[in-house]
């Protein structure tokens, strides 16, 4: 079975770029580009895993860890941000965030990550 990662981020180059990367990989994957397309695609699609940027529009990460709470989406998260972990840190005590990245970020490190976060969560 394939995993579904959703990926989230206004920025197109680093969608794109996560896109092809983790296709590349086997994944399957879905992206949005706003925190509200964001919580739209997890109703729809369940993903495994979300890997999304902290600073959205429309809603803003914390809005969409809050949204995922309130959901009782259960699955891993990791936040990507060019901020420091201590001024997001309000949001991170979620059960599911599992890591928090910062940008500019390896993408080799973050396969990894996902890799290891999956293969724990089966």
């Amino acid at each position: 079975m394939t995993s579904k990662i959703l990926i989230i981020d206004d920025q197109p180059g680093i969608r794109m770029l996560l896109e092809e990367f983790l296709k590349s990989e086997g994944y399957e994957t879905i992206s949005a580009k706003t925190g509200k397309q964001a919580c739209e695609q997890v109703m729809e699609h369940h993903p495994d895993l979300i890997l999304m940027d902290y600073n959205l529009p429309i809603m803003s990460g914390g809005e969409v860890l809050q949204y995922l709470d309130r959901q009782h989406v259960d699955k891993p998260v990791f936040i990507m941000t060019g901020l420091s972990e201590s001024s997001i840190q309000a949001d991170t005590h979620y059960s599911f965030v599992k890591h928090v990245i910062s940008k500019p970020f390896d993408i080799h490190q973050i396969r990894q990550m996902i890799a290891d976060c999956l293969v724990s969560e089966y």
